[in-house]
C-alpha cells in the first residue's frame, strides 16, 4: 500500500479551524440553553450562530471527512474485488463524487450572488451570501482532497506507490 499524499500544514490547519468552529456551535448552544431556560434571557443571536456554524462545520468537516476516508462506503464487497479492479472502480466512484461536487459548487455561486446583500435577522453585520460562502470554499476543499486520492489510486495501480507529497512554508524542508 502506498503512502498517503498529504499536505501537512494545510491538514492541520484545516482541522483547527474546523475544531474551533464547532467549539463555537457548542458553546452558542451552551449559551442558548443557560440564557433561555436558566436566565429566562433571549438571545436570538445564538441560535442563528449555531445554525450558521453548523453549515461551516458540515462543509469544511466533509472535507476533512473526504481526506480520511471517513465517508460512507460499503467496503466488505470492495475488498473482495482483485485490486486492478478495486482501482477503475475507485476511480470511477471519485470521477463520480467529483461531477456532483462541480455541480454543486457550480449551483452555489448563483445562490451567494442573490442572497450576498441579504442580511441575517439578528446578526446585522453578516449577509447570507457570506454565509453560504462555506459552500463552494468547503466543495473546493473536497475537490482537492478527491484530486489527490485520485492520484495516490492512480499511483498504486501503476506500481508507483511509493510518493509523499507535503507542503512546507519553510524554504524545502519537506519532513
Amino acid at each position: 500500500m502506498a503512502k498517503k499524499i498529504t499536505l501537512k500544514y494545510f491538514d492541520s490547519a484545516l482541522d483547527i479551524v474546523v475544531t474551533l468552529g464547532f467549539i463555537f456551535m457548542l458553546l452558542c448552544a451552551i449559551f442558548q440553553v443557560i440564557f433561555r431556560y436558566v436566565l429566562r434571557i433571549s438571545v436570538p443571536w445564538t441560535e442563528e450562530a449555531a445554525r450558521f456554524a453548523l453549515i461551516f462545520v458540515t462543509f469544511w468537516g466533509g472535507a476533512i471527512a473526504l481526506r480520511e476516508k471517513e465517508h460512507i462506503v460499503i467496503g466488505a464487497i470492495f475488498e473482495r474485488l482483485p485490486q486492478k479492479f478495486q482501482a477503475v472502480l475507485q476511480l470511477i466512484f471519485i470521477a463520480a463524487m467529483a461531477w456532483f461536487l462541480v455541480n454543486v459548487f457550480l449551483g452555489s455561486i448563483p445562490m451567494i450572488k442573490l442572497t450576498w446583500n441579504t442580511p441575517v435577522g439578528s446578526i446585522g453585520w453578516l449577509k447570507t451570501g457570506h454565509v453560504y460562502l462555506f459552500l463552494p470554499t468547503g466543495i473546493g476543499f473536497m475537490l482537492l482532497y478527491l484530486a489527490l486520492w485520485a492520484v495516490e489510486t492512480i499511483l498504486d495501480f501503476t506500481g508507483s506507490g511509493n510518493h509523499t507529497l507535503q507542503t512546507t512554508t519553510e524554504g524545502g524542508n519537506n519532513s
